[in-house]
């Protein structure tokens, strides 16, 4: 194992570790009743009430309705399908499995917490529990790794470091528009995105570490 990836497989265990402890300090918080953290998503809630207007709300209901866990499942599925294609296997095995995961894995918290959500939502059509957010969860799993996937594509580091802008940015407007549109809590979406980041930083290193490296997947699916 060269010295590159035994950093990279730190600083995505890194990562896991504490995106984990973040989930997991919010989920002990909230689901206790104790109410010690309601003071975050009463100050955030007064934060964006000013700033609400027709416009704005059109726009986060755009986010929020492109960033959707069915909308996002969708394009994985597409790049999925354009990195197989492209002799990418490991690339799209990772996009597979990280949006199954970051689905199964809120569905599963959301059923077992049964944490209610905010009242007067701007959303009209709502369904299941409100922690963590399953939008905030899967658009972060879903850019997270598609910096990771496609990180070698641009040919210089402008086209690089606006990739990884650009997967930071979209992951914190759909998750922000949950909370403006009062679908979720401050909490809720704070714990999706920890959810997503662990998921993925845990899916990238069980892939490093037993399925080699991605070069010896794009070699051995190009000799097929």
């Amino acid at each position: 194992m060269n010295l590159s990836r035994v950093i990279k497989n730190i600083l995505f265990l890194l990562v896991a570790i504490f995106s984990g402890l973040t989930l997991a300090i919010v989920t002990a918080g909230v689901s206790t009743g104790s109410g010690e953290l309601t003071p975050v998503n009463t100050a955030v809630e007064t934060a964006i009430s000013p700033f609400r207007t027709p416009l704005s709300t059109s726009i986060m209901l755009l986010m929020t309705n492109l960033g959707s866990p069915f909308v996002l499942s969708m394009i994985a599925v597409l790049l999925a399908v354009i990195l197989f294609f492209k002799r990418d296997a490991y690339d799209a095995l990772l996009y597979v499995i990280s949006i199954v995961l970051s689905i199964v894995g809120f569905v599963l918290m959301k059923n077992a917490l049964h944490l209610p959500r905010p009242e007067g939502s701007l959303v009209t059509e709502l369904s299941g529990w409100s922690f963590p957010s399953g939008h905030a969860t899967v658009a972060t799993a879903f850019f997270f790794t598609t910096a990771y996937s496609f990180w070698s594509w641009p040919k210089s580091w402008g086209g690089k470091i606006s990739l990884v802008t650009a997967c930071i940015i979209a992951p914190v407007l759909v998750a922000f528009s949950r909370v403006y549109l009062s679908a979720h809590f401050a909490l809720d979406v704070l714990a999706g995105i920890s959810l997503g980041l662990l998921i993925v930083s845990l899916t990238i290193l069980v892939f490093n570490i037993f399925l080699s490296e991605r070069e010896w997947w794009r070699r051995h699916v190009r000799s097929l």
